[in-house]
């Protein structure tokens, strides 16, 4: 009962500062730039400069069965200016390099029609096409667009060639010869369009906006957390209230509990503020909740640890910004899966967040979940515990 005594006193002396409506009005933007900024949908568009190295007839031809089939869509051409270069491109085939000198400087007018994918109807590509070979290698070369050439060979079939400057990854390339092998694309995309797929189990995807919960998650309850409680322990500091502590009937651990509780409550509210309109009825809430006031415990305790060596907010400040910028490392890992350092496994946050985002998913991973819950209260607890001794120190108790 005391600390519930402590707890609701320490929310009234909170509720008269900026600190306590801090979390709820950063939350209160963050779901305004969420809903308003961010697309439901990730929008990118492929550029592809493509010399159509045929006859005018087969040029209209190929272009009026796109069009007649809605995958291009004449647009407003683009005009570019280009300057003088030297390029060097290469047969990845046969390794030999090709260099082409440029000297002149020429504004050219690229023929531009929007691709639209066969099966979603989404414009996921822009494609210029040129009168020849050297537009199409200038353009590309300055612009860094995908430059193509497509022929019609013989046996009917259509082939194309694109152009490569050496700094292609792998994976790149691989992925441009299975898109433009020697294969029949029309045959291609029939029966991509017409295969039966099954799946083994429900997705478990989120959109791209709903993709930016568990971040705002961490920010707001972990990152935002920590800071709002060293500067509520820096404030008593500064009053001589955390003093009284020493001599009052108020153990030390129940005043660092009651301040925990008060960054609790706020951080709940402003999580379910984001998080409500933007996922709706999607998340598993229990687990989400669980998982959001763990975090928030865990930040707390590391907030209560780092506010013991300083006195005040000012002097703790550059600290507390290295200490936000290592924890929000693991957000690159999670924004670009492909840079996944082992070492970032070793910040608590990159689990926070896989955490999180599990809880959003229409299948989640439950016991990693509650894995994650148990390590961070785990971690909690001994940070709670190093920081209580630490305050009995500086009190004298």
């Amino acid at each position: 009962m005391k600390v519930w005594s402590n707890y609701c006193k320490e929310m009234k002396i909170a509720s008269r500062g900026f600190y306590f409506y801090m979390e709820i009005i950063i939350a209160i933007i963050l779901l305004a730039v969420l809903l308003l900024v961010v697309p439901i949908e990730p929008k990118f568009s492929v550029k592809e400069v493509i010399f159509m190295d045929m006859t005018e007839t087969q040029y209209k031809n190929t272009l009026q069965k796109e069009i007649g089939q809605c995958r291009l869509e004449r647009t407003e051409d683009l005009a570019i200016k280009l300057k003088p270069a030297t390029i060097v491109y290469y047969d990845d085939i046969t390794g030999e390099k090709t260099e082409k000198i440029y000297t002149d400087k020429k504004t050219i007018t690229l023929e531009t029609y929007r691709y639209f994918d066969s099966e979603t109807g989404k414009n996921t590509k822009m494609k210029y096409f040129v009168d020849n070979f050297d537009d199409m290698l200038r353009v590309t070369y300055a612009k860094k667009y995908i430059g193509s050439v497509m022929w019609y060979g013989d046996d009917g079939l259509d082939y194309y060639k694109t152009v490569l400057f050496g700094t292609e990854t792998d994976r790149y390339k691989n992925l441009i010869a299975s898109v433009h092998g020697k294969v029949n694309m029309e045959l291609l995309i029939d029966k991509m369009s017409n295969q039966n797929v099954r799946f083994l189990e429900t997705p478990r995807t989120l959109n791209n906006r709903q993709n930016m919960i568990p971040l705002a998650v961490v920010l707001m309850n972990g990152l935002m957390g920590m800071m709002v409680l060293i500067a509520y322990i820096s404030i008593d500091k500064s009053e001589g209230l955390i003093k009284a502590t020493a001599v009052s009937p108020t153990k030390t651990s129940q005043y660092l509990i009651s301040k925990i509780m008060v960054v609790l409550t706020t951080s709940l509210v402003s999580t379910l503020v984001v998080a409500i309109p933007v996922m709706g009825t999607h998340p598993n809430y229990p687990l989400f909740i669980l998982t959001a006031l763990s975090l928030t415990i865990l930040s707390c305790t590391i907030g209560l640890l780092t506010a013991s060596y300083f006195k005040d907010i000012k002097a703790s400040f550059g600290i507390i910004m290295l200490v936000m910028i290592v924890l929000m490392l693991p957000a690159l890992t999670f924004l670009l899966p492909s840079f996944s350092p082992t070492w970032m496994k070793i910040l608590p946050t990159y689990y926070m967040i896989e955490a999180i985002k599990e809880t959003l998913l229409v299948t989640t991973d439950v016991a990693f979940v509650l894995l994650s819950n148990v390590g961070m209260v785990i971690g909690a607890i001994v940070l709670f515990l190093l920081a209580n001794k630490r305050y009995k120190k500086i009190l004298g108790i």
